[in-house]
């Protein structure tokens, strides 16, 4: 595989990996604002497995890209928007595509991780105020049998199994 196909390979495996990240930061988004706390472990471990492939993939992109400049006679470190003005066709405007679809996903990811850290922030405070008027109110009001509303005690319970 020649050093431009093999850059275009690894944009677009790129491109996959960021579209698969910004479907589970939007799942991340719908359990946060659903109040689904149980998931949040589950998502968050598909995105690190996904953060760690993308890492993996900006290596050989790297690679790649150096290996190309190199048969440009440009430096290894050029940035992807100089070397697709060195190359020109067919290979630049090909690579500029990728370029264009990866800083929109860029934005697009940005953007969904504010939003959820927000809810994120927004539930860890809920549940603080919730914990912090247990605490003040010592208790919860529960329903009793007819219906009328009644302090929970937090004291602990032993229960006679005996028969």
């Amino acid at each position: 595989m020649d050093a431009a196909e093999d850059l275009s390979y690894q944009l677009w495996t790129m491109r996959e990996l960021l579209e698969q990240l910004v479907f589970k930061l939007d799942v991340q988004g719908l359990l946060l604002r659903a109040n689904r706390s149980r998931w949040m472990p589950l998502i968050a471990a598909e995105i690190e497995a996904i953060m760690q492939a993308i890492n993996d993939v900006e290596t050989a992109r790297a690679t790649a890209s150096a290996r190309l400049a190199s048969t440009q006679g440009l430096r290894a470190d050029v940035s992807l928007g100089d070397l697709i003005m060195a190359i020109g066709s067919p290979w630049g405007p090909l690579l500029s595509e990728h370029r264009l679809h990866l800083l929109t996903l860029q934005g697009e990811i940005e953007e969904m991780s504010r939003v959820n850290h927000e809810l994120a922030q927004s539930g860890i405070l809920r549940t603080r105020e919730i914990i912090a008027s247990l605490q003040h109110d010592g208790g919860v009001d529960v329903y009793d049998p007819r219906g009328h509303a009644t302090p929970l005690l937090a004291g602990s319970l032993r229960l006679d199994r005996t028969f």
